[in-house]
């Protein structure tokens, strides 16, 4: 990663073919003291991520040569990392989330407000600069946390589960990281939106619900009915290490 605190120069990769919103979200993040790259399509997306590093990509779902989701996707895939923060017009949940499933980091429906899509680009990149913050072979053997078959390795944003590796998307590791930090604590939708998502929206409820939903999904165990995300009902979530 390039960016070393929340609030520092971010490089940001923003994909948009509409040229009026391209314009004005470079205003934005260049008023924020960021540094943006902007491409109108895919091809040229690959191309720019290919030559050099980025912090986040702000990337516009209707392409001219396809959806944007296929992008998002193809970093995944190749065991990239960056936050995606998706601009869309469709506002059916469905669409949300296959977003989300997709590997998408945040999602926003236009048209949308300046202030918050400053907002969400700062809590992205906040996020982002906590898993960045120690980086010392040293640190990364003391903050280890090992739940039995489940290994998490905050610095190395590296998970495994029953000795094979978990991808999990920059929000679905804080989220993992958070929770597995305090082992049967209970967490409801407004703490985890102000501590993971760090915003007190309660409009995002449902991406909390969609977030935990992939992260238990994604740590199933073999020949086992353990859930190390737990609902509990009326309340919120916890992490739930295996019983000894």
């Amino acid at each position: 990663m390039t960016m070393q605190a929340a609030n520092s120069m971010a490089h940001i990769l923003l994909v948009e073919d509409d040229d009026d919103l391209a314009e004005l979200i470079q205003m934005q993040l260049k008023f924020q003291g960021h540094q943006v790259v902007r491409v109108t399509n895919i091809r040229d997306a690959e191309s720019e991520f290919s030559q050099q590093p980025f912090d986040i990509v702000v990337l516009d779902r209707g392409l001219p040569d396809g959806d944007g989701l296929t992008f998002c996707q193809q970093l995944r895939q190749h065991q990239h990392w960056q936050p995606v923060l998706m601009l869309t017009a469709r506002d059916c949940e469905m669409d949300k989330v296959a977003g989300l499933e997709a590997g998408v980091d945040d999602y926003m429906t236009k048209p949308f407000s300046v202030l918050e899509f400053q907002a969400r680009v700062r809590n992205v990149l906040r996020r982002v600069a906590q898993l960045s913050s120690l980086d010392e072979p040293q640190a990364e053997q003391e903050n280890r946390m090992v739940f039995g078959p489940l290994q998490i390795v905050p610095e190395r944003h590296q998970v495994s589960l029953q000795d094979r590796q978990i991808t999990l998307t920059a929000t679905e590791f804080t989220l993992l990281r958070f929770l597995a930090s305090r082992p049967g604590r209970v967490y409801s939708k407004d703490e985890l939106l102000d501590h993971v998502w760090q915003t007190n929206h309660s409009g995002y409820h449902h991406t909390v619900c969609s977030t935990i939903n992939r992260l238990r999904g994604k740590l199933t165990l073999e020949q086992s009915e353990h859930h190390f995300i737990q609902t509990v009902w009326g309340v919120g979530y916890k992490f739930q290490p295996l019983p000894h």
